[in-house]
């Protein structure tokens, strides 16, 4: 007997997402623009009710969220958008320094400079062109550092970067809120370390990485250190 190898889904294109899915992904959406704000309780029961789910859906929507950084979450507590401080901050921008100088290190060595990278670059400068909104700028940055670590082709490093990114993400969409970052500076410094890889220049395409994440972080942390201080009067006063 003959077996057909001809597959009879092959013309079939579909994107199916789980209720889970879609559920984590309005949440992540509305975290990241900001209507979600920092310190948000977010309860199995309060998004069951909103969005008409079961709460075992609920539940784990938050897990995967808690997962990537986006909630934050005590043991016996309720999930919440975390509120990230100065040392919050300064740690995952060494995390991620530690990790992507690595990577643009190895794409240096092998002059690869990753097609994902270069489509996001260009997405972020035409959202710039078209006076882009800020979720979508920050949607092309993350791409852009997404695309440099799937180029190393390292399950392990993937993880690495896929446990910080989330918060990463998180971070940048509260600084380019706030307006601390001219997005031109941003695609400057995205064409600079492509440039220094295409040109195989190991040490000149680290130092770029490094000067781009840590301009971000030294811009970032003194604002934050006097948001955090603002809070604590405001909490004062109100008792």
């Amino acid at each position: 007997m003959v077996r057909s190898s001809i597959n009879p889904w092959s013309d079939v294109s579909l994107q199916i997402r789980s209720v889970i899915d879609a559920l984590r992904s309005e949440i992540q959406s509305q975290i990241l623009k900001g209507a979600i704000p920092p310190g948000t309780a977010l309860t199995e029961l309060s998004l069951a009710q909103h969005f008409d789910v079961a709460r075992p859906t609920a539940k784990a929507a938050i897990e995967q969220l808690v997962s990537i950084g986006l909630l934050r979450r005590l043991p016996n507590k309720t999930a919440r958008v975390p509120l990230l401080d100065a040392a919050d901050i300064a740690d995952l921008y060494l995390s991620r320094g530690v990790i992507e100088r690595a990577v643009i290190r190895l794409l240096a060595e092998r002059g690869e400079v990753p097609l994902g990278a270069v489509r996001a670059l260009d997405g972020f400068c035409a959202a710039i062109a078209n006076d882009g909104k800020v979720t979508e700028l920050v949607e092309y940055d993350i791409e852009f550092h997404r695309a440099l670590i799937a180029a190393a082709r390292s399950p392990r490093i993937q993880r690495l970067h896929d446990s910080v990114i989330g918060e990463a993400h998180l971070c940048m969409a509260q600084v380019q809120r706030r307006h601390l970052l001219d997005p031109q500076v941003i695609a400057d410094e995205h064409k600079r370390i492509l440039a220094m890889i295409e040109a195989r220049d190991v040490d000149r395409a680290a130092a770029e990485m490094d000067a781009h994440l840590s301009r971000a972080c030294n811009t970032l942390l003194p604002r934050q250190r006097k948001a955090v201080v603002k809070r604590s009067r405001d909490f004062v006063a109100q008792r």
